[in-house]
């Protein structure tokens, strides 16, 4: 090896060693170290070196010898430059020289980036031949590969939130320390993982483009943020946890919304910049690209049992097709006037009918091995009502599996069984994958249940389904299968909300000759109000006749109409309630969405009592026993039995068996609601405004409040009683 000839500038602490000149860290300035670094070069093409990252800037893992042992380095080799670059590096620094002065100033600062060895420059007749930083290599992940596996391999939004708490802050404390990156993309946030398989250490690198200024400005760090890939929603809770979960200022969301449009055309116009090269590559399509497109994202929130929704509206608005929704709106217009006259001839029909009580009722369990043996018990409490249970497509086979097991012991006591099957975006994606899962699971059931409902709230693409046309990709595979198995009833089309015509646009999608046995829904009316509340004309009553209305006239499934799913969102339950799932941003924390308990049981019975009593509903499933944020018992809370449970279980108790009859005249914020059992007249009554004496004329011997307690006086108000009287 050629002797190790060295020359330091006492001035500048640079170094000369070889045909190199930069700086090395006074700890590795030892012979044994420089002798090998003066052939760096060299070494690179001779030593094991591992490519670590392949492009114009190339990095390398390098391993050298130190103090008898091996030292692992990632040596950045940078790109030859143009004549231009080389003349403004020459006064301003080269990129290998920012690159250790960047990460030197955050070391110092306490923000991690992997730990600086040296940077050599090759100078020659003011040309930059060859350029390296070196640093401490580390074994590590990167936020972009890491997201990358989540979303194809592992949509739960548990882990992608949890990278989030970790990276978020990081970002934040580097920006406070008065350090811009200047190229923040994902790639370029390292991350340690942890044992139980999440993040930590967050740590910067590729800091050639880096400013160290005395603090930043909301522009410069929204220029930082504007390079982060996220969805819509997600980049939005990144920024409130990097403002320490308080409001975003309204400079920093312009700046980088102007910024990421800036990127994004400058990304547009490649072709343009680069005719040549796009012209060669324009056959190249990545077979596997980093992320899924936007419209393919889906993530899985186990806390609130939903789908999360990922982009904003400006990105759904981007794959939202046209044809679709003028579809949509011809459909609606050709069958709105028999559905209307439809209409009509139920709203007149509304309580004139009598409904018999019997298994009308029903609760979702959560088919999990922990919560098995609790719901069991709490459900033979209520009597043991039907039961909805769901097979989730993202889930394993060995939860399909605990499911089946599950609805085979309910069916062994004799109780009624609704199955749901939800789709996830891969789904639609991969076709074969959801009929696989039909095939292994609907076999196993079909002997078992009353009904099947295929697909889940069709008209949110939170759920992965964005035309109806995909709809019926979903529901054909069923239908395939009801063929071979005649005892299947199928229900659908499962949309959620007051959002009629894209029901009706999914039940032309059945194909001709196949029919539903019932058109199920899920009917949520007003989840911070009483089910009274109208959303201009209709409110849970009208909402119930026009989804009946709907179910006469489609030639594509019978006229029975099963609310699948419902309930209220309980206040203070943060990321557990369905309305403040993934994250309870700081306008959320200050108005505390949803309902207090006793609100959500008394709005439950009214609800049940409207939608079953008015004729036009033949089963209504709550969503569902046990939940923290939206069940009638609270699973965080020690199994707590709220106000709503015990409730139910009176309601069920006194009219599961009886017979409702006719809603007696009152004013119309009064409701009488008169029922018959074997022994007893009963009338349920309740306010939906404020407070009501007893209608003169109506007596009984009996009164209870919805817990069951006796009452001695009777006041009316959004609390329902039962008034007793013996036949």
């Amino acid at each position: 090896m050629a002797p190790v000839r060295v020359s330091v500038n006492p001035n500048t602490h640079k170094i000369k060693i070889a045909c190199y000149s930069g700086c090395i860290e006074p700890e590795y300035q030892q012979a044994e170290c420089i002798e090998q670094l003066q052939n760096l070069a060299s070494l690179l093409v001779k030593a094991p070196a591992e490519v670590l990252s392949e492009g114009a800037d190339r990095v390398i893992k390098l391993p050298i010898s130190f103090k008898n042992q091996t030292l692992t380095l990632a040596v950045k080799i940078f790109k030859r430059q143009s004549r231009f670059k080389d003349f403004f590096d020459k006064y301003h620094k080269t990129k290998a020289e920012r690159s250790f002065l960047a990460a030197k100033f955050l070391n110092r600062q306490h923000i991690n980036s992997p730990k600086p060895i040296a940077y050599l420059d090759h100078w020659h007749n003011n040309r930059l031949l060859e350029s390296y930083y070196i640093c401490l290599y580390q074994e590590a992940v990167n936020f972009r590969d890491e997201l990358s596996q989540l979303y194809w391999n592992d949509p739960d939004n548990a882990k992608v939130m949890a990278m989030l708490q970790t990276v978020a802050p990081a970002v934040r404390a580097m920006h406070d320390a008065g350090f811009m990156h200047g190229d923040m993309g994902n790639q370029n946030i390292l991350l340690n993982k942890t044992d139980d398989g999440l993040w930590q250490n967050p740590q910067f690198i590729d800091l050639n483009r880096g400013k160290i200024l005395p603090a930043l400005s909301w522009k410069q760090r929204a220029y930082d943020l504007s390079r982060l890939t996220l969805p819509g929603e997600y980049l939005k809770i990144f920024k409130h946890i990097y403002c320490h979960h308080q409001d975003i200022p309204e400079e920093l969301n312009t700046w980088e919304r102007r910024f990421r449009a800036r990127f994004e055309r400058h990304s547009r116009s490649r072709i343009w910049r680069h005719p040549i090269r796009s012209f060669k590559n324009r056959h190249k399509v990545d077979p596997h690209p980093v992320y899924p497109a936007p419209n393919n994202l889906w993530l899985w929130d186990e806390k609130s049992a939903q789908a999360c929704i990922l982009l904003n509206r400006q990105e759904k608005k981007r794959y939202r097709q046209k044809t679709q929704t003028l579809a949509l709106i011809w459909q609606t217009l050709c069958a709105a006037p028999s559905i209307y006259l439809h209409y009509r001839q139920m709203l007149k029909q509304s309580y004139r009918q009598s409904v018999a009580m019997q298994n009308r009722i029903g609760l979702a369990l959560q088919p999990k091995s922990e919560y098995i043996e609790h719901e069991l018990s709490l459900l033979a409490e209520l009597g043991n009502p039907p039961v909805l249970i769901r097979f989730c497509h993202h889930e394993s086979q060995a939860d399909w599996d605990s499911a089946i097991v599950l609805i085979r012991k309910l069916q062994a006591q004799g109780i009624s069984i609704m199955a749901a099957f939800l789709q996830d975006r891969r789904a639609i994606t991969e076709p074969r994958a959801w009929q696989y899962f039909l095939e292994y699971v609907i076999p196993k059931i079909a002997e078992l249940t009353d009904y099947i409902e295929i697909a889940h709230a069709i008209n949110r693409v939170k759920w992965g389904i964005w035309t109806t046309r995909e709809y019926r990709e979903l529901v054909i595979p069923a239908l395939t299968l009801q063929a071979r198995y005649s005892n299947i009833r199928l229900s659908g089309p499962a949309g959620i909300d007051f959002e009629y015509p894209y029901i009706v646009a999914a039940l032309n999608e059945i194909p001709k000759g196949h029919y539903l046995s019932a058109l199920s829904h899920h009917l949520y009316v007003d989840r911070r109000g009483a089910p009274e509340n109208k959303q201009g004309a209709f409110s849970t009553l009208e909402k119930c006749a026009l989804l009946k209305a709907i179910a006469k006239w489609s030639k594509r499934c019978e006229d029975k109409v099963i609310i699948s799913e419902v309930n209220w969102p309980l206040k203070n339950t943060g990321i557990y309630s369905p309305i403040g799932s993934p994250y309870e941003a700081p306008e959320w924390a200050r108005n505390s969405p949803g309902v207090n308990e006793q609100d959500y049981s008394d709005y439950m019975l009214r609800y049940l009592a409207i939608s079953l009593c008015s004729g036009h509903i033949d089963r209504v499933y709550w969503w569902r026993l046990s939940a923290h944020g939206f069940g009638l018992i609270d699973d965080k809370d020690n199994w707590r039995k709220r106000p709503a449970f015990s409730a139910l279980r009176f309601f069920l108790k006194t009219l599961g068996s009886a017979h409702f009859i006719r809603k007696l005249d009152s004013a119309e914020s009064v409701y009488l609601l008169e029922f018959y059992n074997a022994t007893h007249k009963i009338i349920m009554a309740w306010t939906s405004h404020g407070y009501s004496e007893l209608p003169a004329g109506l007596e009984c011997k009996q009164a209870y409040d919805n817990q069951g307690n006796s009452l001695q006086t009777i006041q009316l108000s959004g609390s329902p009683c039962y008034l007793l009287s013996s036949l």
